[in-house]
């Protein structure tokens, strides 16, 4: 019978009732540890992990399906994990409506500077800001949720272009009003938005990130907005725990008044969670039925 063990993940009734005839089920609370989930892991046919500890587990797994009801997990080697029998699958498009809605409420609070002017308790001096017809917008990354931001960018008029693998970065970027970065995490990402980048970028122009630090040099973009070239930034602060604002990464994002910093909440809706989840249990069936969806392939 094929063994499944779930860890740290709350699922409804209906989910557990799918899981359950499709075998053994075994419900474990969340690891504390690398060495607690792999205890977890022995002799499963299939790990549902709520992601804790996943990342640094990965490598000690043997002849697992793993799923998560998240989409980024970090930076590891598919076919290492392949020779030991292990397989990863995510949630892809889970949580891209409420990824975008947290982008596009960045892009209006740093063009237009709503925040201060909210619930304002004295009297406003006269000033204007920018709108976002004709800004010009580059997304780095063209995956599950970098290809839809378009969308909403082009409906409040702005002129998007997208950067992908092979094209000349710079040239891409050097007349541009807005950066968002939408990259996943693999070998040809790591810190690609370096200080170089950010440097040769337009003078005036924001930058914004939901993806994870790996792709992009904090500090180059806080030597680059201190040097006058990036006049602001949105950083949600992915992967650090949610809403964990003592974490060492969300305090020197924080430390520029220029930037606007959120505690890994980019994701947080209702529908996300559940459609996480119900994409997992998905996964799970469609790799016992023999047809395999959502698996991760990285180097």
């Amino acid at each position: 019978m094929t063994k499944i063990t779930v860890v740290g993940a709350e699922l409804s009734a209906d989910k557990k009732a799918r899981l359950e005839a499709l075998g053994e089920v075994k419900y474990l609370p969340s690891p504390t540890d690398s060495e607690a989930l792999i205890a977890a892991a022995e002799g499963a046919d299939v790990l549902y992990s709520d992601g804790s500890c996943l990342l640094e587990s990965l490598p000690k797994l043997r002849n697992v399906f793993v799923v998560y009801p998240f989409v980024e997990l970090g930076v590891f080697d598919s076919e290492a994990l392949k020779a030991n029998g292990v397989t990863v699958a995510n949630s892809q498009g889970g949580n891209r409506a409420s990824i975008i809605e947290w982008v596009m409420f960045m892009v209006l609070s740093l063009f237009r500077g709503f925040g201060p002017q909210i619930r304002a308790t004295e009297n406003i001096p006269f000033a204007v800001h920018e709108s976002l017809a004709g800004k010009k917008v580059c997304i780095v990354g063209k995956g599950s949720i970098g290809s839809k931001i378009v969308g909403p960018c082009e409906a409040f008029g702005m002129d998007v272009r997208f950067f992908e693998r092979g094209d000349d970065l710079i040239a891409k970027v050097s007349d541009v009003d807005l950066v968002i970065n939408a990259l996943n995490c693999n070998s040809t990402s790591e810190n690609l938005l370096d200080e170089a980048f950010f440097r040769s970028l337009r003078p005036g122009a924001y930058f914004i990130s939901f993806a994870r630090q790996y792709t992009y040099d904090l500090d180059g973009l806080l030597a680059a907005t201190d040097a006058g070239i990036v006049a602001g930034a949105a950083i949600d602060c992915d992967p650090e725990k949610f809403g964990d604002t003592t974490n060492a990464f969300y305090q020197k994002a924080l430390s520029n008044p220029k930037f606007l910093v959120t505690p890994h909440v980019a994701w947080s809706t209702a529908q996300a969670q559940a459609n996480g989840s119900e994409i997992a249990v998905k996964n799970i069936e469609a790799f016992l039925s023999g047809t395999p969806q959502n698996v991760l392939r990285k180097r």
